[in-house]
């Protein structure tokens, strides 16, 4: 069987399964490698479909797909009990995989996430989406400059363009758009216990800790937000070491016997 492509880092007991966003795959987050409690924690950074090294794996890219894949990794790990991690639009998948396996997660951090009813919009927004997804660099660039209140150079937006038409196929980025816009399993999920740490960014677009009051925290008796201080939405990228200080508070906090 062919699992998604993985890299561990860190050889601790608790199991840390780390997810990437739609601009991106799992080298989004080498900014934050150095900074990791390696001795303490195993972290594993995948590579969804159409992502990374998994970039020739074809798929349906839906949430559900996803989440099997990484549970199906999980399982090939060994893995009884674990945490994860979301960012964007895995944060859906996250949420998806804690519902369907609620005494195995420990803890879920959702950086920036898609909630479980996804983020319908306009049909403008849509197409804008869809265009930035296929080969319109200017507005893929415009998508990363308004998640990042437009302050950073145009090299930036570069990069970050040029790493997506490198790490991915435009059949994944428009699967993964449909998902993260059309999902909705928020009704399922009300009443979930699992902890959930919410972190949005401080630059991130206007109206997300909004958006993220009136889905996660009525959602979830356990969830807590916290705000990610000069970052819009790439804390992982923008402020990684204080990135990697709230995650490892947090799940620190809800993990079992370890001895600091």
């Amino acid at each position: 069987m062919k699992y998604i492509a993985h890299t561990q880092i860190g050889t601790g007991k608790e199991k840390v399964l780390v997810m990437h966003h739609w601009m991106g795959d799992s080298t989004s987050y080498d900014f934050m490698l150095p900074y990791l409690n390696t001795k303490y924690f195993t972290y594993v950074f995948v590579d969804l479909r159409g992502y990374g090294r998994s970039k020739e794996m074809q798929g349906t890219f839906s949430v559900e797909e996803a989440s099997s894949d990484a549970i199906k990794l999980i399982d090939f790990l060994d893995w009884d009990k674990f945490h994860l991690i979301g960012h964007s639009m895995s944060g859906m998948i996250v949420q998806k995989m804690a519902l369907n396996n609620p005494t195995r997660v420990k803890s879920v951090v959702a950086i920036t996430p898609v909630p479980a009813c996804g983020s319908p919009g306009p049909k403008e927004m849509m197409d804008f989406f869809e265009s930035a997804a296929l080969d319109n660099d200017v507005a893929a660039m415009d998508c990363v400059n308004i998640l990042t209140s437009n302050r950073y150079t145009k090299a930036f937006a570069e990069k970050m363009i040029n790493d997506l038409r490198k790490h991915s196929t435009s059949q994944a980025r428009l699967g993964y758009m449909n998902m993260f816009f059309h999902t909705d399993f928020s009704a399922s999920i009300e009443g979930l216990r699992t902890p959930i740490l919410v972190l949005i960014g401080e630059h991130d677009f206007e109206g997300s800790e909004t958006f993220m009051r009136n889905t996660f925290l009525k959602w979830y008796p356990n969830a807590q937000l916290e705000c990610c201080k000069a970052s819009g939405h790439y804390p992982m990228i923008e402020t990684p070491v204080a990135l990697v200080a709230a995650i490892e508070k947090f799940i620190t906090s809800h993990s079992s016997d370890l001895d600091q």
